[in-house]
């Protein structure tokens, strides 16, 4: 007598998140984001280097709380790029609280700087719509 192979139960299938592209594309997204910040951050300690800030209080603080949102979107990134659908809201949030940084920008008649964060904050929230459209039904609670 042979045993039969078990079928796989829809535990399984919840326990091994799948890549789905939208969730990867939103991922994506959020490492885009992580490398501006980064970019602005070096763009603050070259500042601090030559003096140029008004305070070098002031231009470390914002280096440093740059960094931190970078650190927190890598890790929201990562979110993403393991298939789980619970980085929408802070997606959601982050790209949301660009939108007053995108007028400002705008009125600073900064209108190319403006424009590519107005299309990172368009992108962002398209691709976390399409990962919440596309992400697969769990399990009921109990």
């Amino acid at each position: 007598m042979t045993q039969a192979t078990p079928e796989p139960t829809s535990g399984d299938a919840v326990s091994r998140p799948v890549r789905r592209p939208w969730a990867v594309a939103a991922g994506v997204v959020c490492v885009l984001h992580v490398l501006v910040l980064l970019a602005l951050a070096v763009f603050y300690g070259l500042e601090l280097l030559r003096g140029e800030g008004s305070s070098p209080t002031t231009v470390v603080m914002s280096g440093v709380l740059i960094l931190v949102f970078a650190v927190l979107l890598a890790l929201l990134a990562r979110v993403w790029f393991v298939g789980s659908s619970r980085g929408a809201v802070p997606t959601f949030v982050w790209n949301g609280l660009l939108i007053p940084v995108v007028v400002a920008l705008y009125g600073a008649e900064e209108s190319v700087i403006a424009t590519g964060l107005l299309a990172l904050v368009v992108l962002g929230v398209v691709t976390t719509a399409g990962a919440l459209a596309t992400r697969r039904p769990g399990p009921t609670p109990t």
